[in-house]
């Protein structure tokens, strides 16, 4: 009895507070990533295979999420979602004006989306967070319909990969325990919630674009992820992102100082970041924030960026984002909507 009692207390204190090293997962994941840099480099495109990798990379968080029952939907709708955002971001981000207020609308829908499904809301995330990157590599009809292009193929070779791996080893897919948000209908909190969210992305996009900011989508994409209806949880989790983006700039930085002449490397190094960053999803925050950085840096690194830059600008730009999420809760702040459990599969 004793045994048995120790072992549900595990349970729940696995479930509510580390949980485990998913490396099941973490495989299922995993494999599209390094394979897209790998045909990039050797067909002399790096930059667009770090634009498709960064694509698999978003996608492959909702491996196993599922819209309406249908166990692949989540994914699709993801990589439709982020091929047309990355074209009209691509093309509105000429003119900033317009680009602002499709910023700030697409925005107020996400964060409207958190308070009702947070299947849809995952999807929506994806998809506003590949325009606001969109929108900053801007340009004409040629290179929207590249990078609508390689997000597309990005989206679709992942799914593939996943889709395959799945039925290998159908273990990788089992479900993992979430908490799921209830539905919540109250007028005055989506109002309020919505406007923040709105609000902290424009204040975002304005101040990254005044200081020219190298990774200035990071600070719209920071405060529309770390924004959460109660004060307690924004801190929380800004807190959490802020020391895990400093901590993985730092390292990947080092790491593709040291190795910046090695692409082979570098893409070792991104490999490994990735498959943390799937297997600690539902582990711990800051460390899947570290680790989703360091992908980020290094795959950055193998399109030929510089990584040093990149790395600063990208620090100052979490800051920019969670201080503005931050000030936003603390002038308007609520309560989070009730959860009850239910089952989630792979998926941040």
């Amino acid at each position: 009895m004793v045994h048995v009692r120790r072992s549900i207390q595990g349970r729940r204190f696995g479930h509510h507070h580390l949980q485990p090293f998913h490396w099941r997962e973490a495989g299922l994941c995993l494999p599209a990533m390094p394979l897209l840099i790998i045909a990039g480099q050797a067909l002399g495109y790096p930059i667009q295979a770090a634009t498709a990798a960064g694509a698999a990379f978003a996608v492959a968080f909702g491996a196993a999420r599922e819209l309406r029952g249908r166990r692949w939907a989540a994914m699709l709708s993801a990589t439709v979602g982020m091929a047309l955002a990355a074209l009209l971001g691509t093309l509105l981000g000429q003119n900033d004006a317009a680009f602002i207020v499709a910023a700030a609308g697409s925005a107020a829908a996400c964060a409207a989306l958190a308070l009702y499904d947070e299947d849809l809301w995952w999807v929506a995330l994806q998809v506003v967070i590949t325009f606001f990157v969109a929108g900053y590599y801007h340009g004409g009809v040629g290179a929207a319909v590249e990078r609508t292009a390689m997000v597309l193929t990005g989206g679709l070779v992942e799914m593939a990969s996943v889709m395959v791996l799945a039925l290998l080893f159908p273990r990788a897919a089992a479900p993992l325990f979430e908490a799921g948000v209830t539905p919540e209908r109250h007028r005055a909190l989506i109002v309020a919630h919505t406007a923040r969210a709105a609000l902290c992305v424009v204040a975002s996009l304005v101040v990254g674009r005044h200081l020219r900011l190298a990774n200035g989508y990071w600070a719209p994409m920071t405060a529309l992820i770390v924004l959460k209806p109660k004060l307690r949880d924004t801190r929380v989790r800004g807190l959490a992102r802020l020391g895990g983006t400093v901590g993985g700039c730092l390292l990947a930085t080092l790491f593709a100082m040291a190795f910046r002449e090695q692409p082979w490397a570098l893409l070792a190094g991104m490999t490994l970041a990735a498959g943390a960053a799937f297997a600690l999803q539902k582990a711990h925050y800051a460390g899947l924030t570290a680790s989703i950085t360091a992908t980020i840096v290094l795959l950055t690194s193998l399109g030929n960026s510089s990584a040093i830059g990149n790395a600063e600008h990208r620090i100052i730009a979490t800051l920019i984002g969670g201080g503005l999420a931050l000030l936003s809760a603390l002038l308007v702040p609520h309560s989070m909507p009730r959860r009850r459990p239910r089952s989630d599969r792979v998926g941040g």
